[in-house]
């Protein structure tokens, strides 16, 4: 099965950057420790100047990232 983020980030590759970072790497631990993320799978949205605007702990809908990646989009 295709992870949801895989065919979010293609749809809206040219509008957002997407990263995926391994939990169990420095680099994951890392963001945990910083975002405060306390459950596996986990998904943060930034804005440019890297402040948290979302969060999403365990399994997320296409639909529910879909719907917090326009939000993202659609503000000024």
């Amino acid at each position: 099965m295709e992870p949801v983020v895989d065919g979010l980030a293609e749809k809206y590759q040219n509008q957002i950057e997407f990263r995926r970072i391994d939990a169990l790497s420095p680099e994951g631990t890392s963001a945990y420790r910083a975002y405060n993320l306390l459950g596996h799978p986990a998904f943060i949205i930034l804005n440019q100047q890297g402040e948290l605007l979302w969060k999403g702990l365990g399994e997320q809908s296409s639909k529910d990232l879909e719907d917090q990646l326009i939000a993202v989009i659609q503000m000024p």
